[in-house]
């Protein structure tokens, strides 16, 4: 286990540090925009930016300003790409605990294994989100994988949370899977390969956790026929209506997503811009793109809300540009400042601009808690 140095944390400086409460709940730090996966439903082929890796010291520059402000709870190494990839990602792993700050990882889960169930342990990742997304053979399909059949890729995944469940202080795993309603919204045109609408209603929400479940609890030690109906009991209980969080077994959760066109990616110029609003960009995250752009959101897949370049400014300097202050002051007035934003937070016609707009206020700023279905 790494030896921890605890730097003198100092104070976020300038407006930012008014208006915003740190530590963020999270930063999100691509570390590569490569993947393995060709995904029917990512805006990967609407991405324009070139491929790339980003540089171990570089890494490590951005990790120095998080421990120095305290910026966020943790590390999240997530937006586009697959972070496994990275040539160093155990190396830059290993400098976060060093400095003591908590890491979570999103993966596709394709390079997941018991042998980095152990590197991962070593690392003292705190938090893993598996994308599983595609929980059968049949939506496997839209995922494009030319190396790995649906039964290689349950296989490793089961064989990965087997290994970590074994140990003593595993990390918190979120299983995430996709739920939607309506295909013709869901991205992608090859519909073809296979279907995305694997979790559109309460029955199908159900089914598929409770085969997971079964999968899962079959490999974890220690479980017995009580166990079972417990979790069991749990998911027959949940809607597919509401974003649901359910414990499998300690420190094992499976979590639903809203699968959506990524802030409207998909919609083209068809999209009505709203002006009213309300999004957590900034106020509990923000993005580091592999090629040290700053962006908002997670959800800026492309970089155009770009505030500067951490490569070139500190961090606490660009959080302090006019046009991020303007946006976080916009969405406490229920405001929305940026045109990428306001794009997002539109619709494909008025009526969906309106009802997206008034929802993302009530929802995300007001009845959260109501939604959010924890068990």
């Amino acid at each position: 286990m790494p030896t921890t140095a605890q730097p003198e944390i100092k104070s976020v400086p300038g407006r930012i540090g008014e208006l915003v409460q740190f530590p963020l709940q999270r930063i999100h730090i691509e570390l590569t925009n490569v993947c393995n996966f060709d995904c029917t439903f990512c805006p990967k082929q609407e991405m324009t930016r070139k491929y790339e890796y980003m540089e171990f010291d570089r890494v490590c520059a951005i990790i120095d300003q998080v421990a120095e402000y305290n910026l966020s709870e943790k590390i999240t190494f997530h937006v586009m790409g697959e972070p496994f990839m990275h040539p160093r990602f155990f190396e830059i792993l290993d400098y976060a605990a060093h400095l003591g700050v908590k890491t979570g990882i999103t993966t596709n889960g394709t390079y997941l294994e018991e042998d980095i169930a152990i590197k991962i342990e070593q690392a003292t990742v705190s938090q893993i989100n598996v994308s599983l997304q595609t929980p059968d053979e049949e939506s496997f399909k839209t995922r494009k994988s030319r190396k790995m059949d649906f039964e290689q890729y349950k296989a490793r995944i089961l064989e990965f949370l087997s290994a970590c469940l074994r140990q003593k202080s595993p990390p918190k795993i979120k299983v995430h899977f996709l739920s939607t309603v309506f295909k013709s919204e869901v991205p992608g045109e090859d519909w073809s390969l296979g279907t995305m609408n694997v979790i559109n209603n309460t029955n199908e929400l159900r089914h598929t956790f409770a085969y997971w479940a079964n999968e899962i609890l079959n490999v974890t030690p220690g479980i017995t026929a009580a166990d079972k109906r417990a979790v069991q009991k749990r998911i027959s209980g949940l809607s597919a209506f509401k974003w649901n969080v359910v414990e499998v077994v300690p420190n094992l959760y499976f979590e639903t997503y809203v699968l959506d066109t990524w802030g409207n990616a998909f919609v083209g110029e068809e999209t009505v811009p709203t002006q009213i609003g309300y999004c957590s960009a900034l106020t509990d995250h923000f993005a580091i793109l592999v090629n040290g752009d700053m962006t908002y959101c997670c959800k800026d897949f492309d970089g155009k809300t770009t505030a500067g370049n951490v490569f070139e400014k500190p961090i606490v300097e660009l959080l302090n540009a006019r046009p991020i202050i303007d946006t976080v002051e916009g969405f406490m007035n229920n405001k929305v400042a940026h045109p990428y934003c306001q794009k997002c937070l539109g619709g494909s016609s008025k009526f969906k601009s309106l009802r997206n707009a008034i929802g993302s206020i009530l929802i995300w700023r007001y009845l959260k808690s109501f939604f959010y279905n924890k068990k």
